[in-house]
């Protein structure tokens, strides 16, 4: 797991400097804002991409003409939606936990159309340093998520999604963090694991 998604705030340079003393091999820019056109940097070591994260349905088509993949939020109608590859903060819900269950933004309906749409379910580590006091009930959430992945064999990244180069983490890093979340054997199954 060497590609990293990160959200620059015009610091793109200094973003991929630390990607690269890191040991990344892919780097993916994730712009909330459609207006702004990508910067394009070169570099030897990685594979630079853009992306853009739409809030409706309705920004797919402006989002698939500028940028290399469209992110989305882990909502119903994105899972069902061919253009949109990956889906991130399904554990940001703000709604209550039920009695028995965490309220975790997927369930086993989501989790199948992720796989039969070939979507990747994005776990943005970036949520346990956000919310402080919310840290251990994101951790249960994601934790529920990825049960939910093993089970259906959806395909899933780690992510810090950063907007400062010092929030960023080695790659070795987010390869604990997957094992913590046991989705190491998860990737063992996926022989195609391909994220394009």
């Amino acid at each position: 797991m060497s590609i990293d998604v990160v959200m620059p705030k015009n610091n793109e340079a200094e973003l991929l400097e630390m990607s690269e003393k890191l040991g990344f091999k892919e780097l993916i820019f994730l712009y909330d804002d459609l207006k702004k056109k990508p910067v394009k940097l070169d570099s030897n070591k990685l594979k630079l991409f853009s992306a853009a994260l739409i809030k409706s349905t309705k920004e797919v088509d402006k989002a698939k003409k500028n940028f290399d993949f469209v992110f989305a939020p882990a909502q119903r109608n994105f899972f069902e939606n061919k253009n949109v590859k990956y889906l991130i903060n399904a554990e940001s819900s703000l709604g209550k936990n039920f009695l028995y269950q965490k309220r975790a933004g997927l369930d086993d309906v989501m989790c199948r159309l992720a796989k039969k749409n070939n979507k990747v379910i994005v776990f943005n580590t970036k949520l346990l340093s956000q919310n402080l006091s919310q840290k251990d009930n994101v951790l249960a959430r994601m934790m529920q998520n990825a049960k939910l992945c093993r089970k259906h064999k959806v395909k899933t990244l780690i992510a810090t999604l950063a907007s400062k180069p010092l929030e960023m983490r080695a790659p070795k890093d987010l390869q604990g963090f997957a094992r913590y979340l046991r989705l190491v054997t998860l990737i063992k199954i996926l022989k195609s694991y391909d994220y394009r």
